[in-house]
């Protein structure tokens, strides 16, 4: 038996199958996700460079830590590397040079006895002081490449440090990325289903069912 209201019925199931056909209800749900996604995408891209830096220190920071796990053997192959500068060398020549123009202006005669210029206590006091200023080279150039290995070691692991916390920054924006994504696919799900129901809803009402 028809409804009294049988116009009303018909606009009205007509109203709700069009509703649910060409209607969106989940559209802002969906569009919500859009902007989601935009933005973790850009703050994600923010934070990748220091990531990948902080990656790459912390293979070069490893790799430092296991090259002094011997210091013997750390050291040897440093001071394999040392080579006397010039200007070290210029010093030992002009100690030379000083000492014997000293020795000479003094009254030692070269060959003469005693602590001439000559003798075994000159030579072995020019010997001495050239060794001094050698050592003191060598010194002053091992403080130096030390110095320079501790400030790259430190200089890779705060890099590391970097790259982890924008690894927890981009931890944190994936977790906040994936409760909204998943709310707002429970709500586009929702609003389907909506449309769904509005459909059926719309036929029942034609039909009067």
């Amino acid at each position: 038996m028809m409804s009294g209201n049988y116009g009303g019925d018909i606009g009205g199931g007509l109203a709700g199958i069009l509703g649910g056909l060409f209607g969106d209800s989940g559209a802002p749900y969906g569009d919500a996700m859009k902007q989601f996604r935009r933005y973790f995408d850009q703050s994600k891209g923010f934070q990748n460079p220091f990531y990948q830096a902080g990656q790459q220190g912390m293979g070069n920071y490893q790799n430092w830590l296991q090259g002094m796990q011997d210091p013997s053997k750390f050291m040897n192959n440093l001071m394999g590397q040392y080579q006397q500068s010039a200007g070290n060398k210029f010093l030992q020549d002009q100690a030379m040079r000083a000492g014997t123009n000293a020795a000479s202006m003094g009254g030692l005669p070269n060959g003469a006895g005693g602590a001439g210029i000559g003798s075994t206590p000159f030579v072995q006091q020019q010997q001495q002081n050239a060794t001094n200023i050698a050592q003191q080279g060598m010194n002053d150039w091992l403080q130096n490449v030390l110095g320079i290995n501790s400030q790259y070691g430190a200089g890779q692991n705060q890099l590391m440090q970097g790259g982890q916390h924008a690894g927890d920054i981009m931890s944190q924006l994936a977790q906040m990325m994936g409760n909204n994504m998943g709310a707002g696919a429970y709500g586009r799900r929702a609003g389907q289903n909506q449309d769904l129901m509005n459909i059926f809803g719309g036929f029942g009402k034609l039909f009067g069912l």
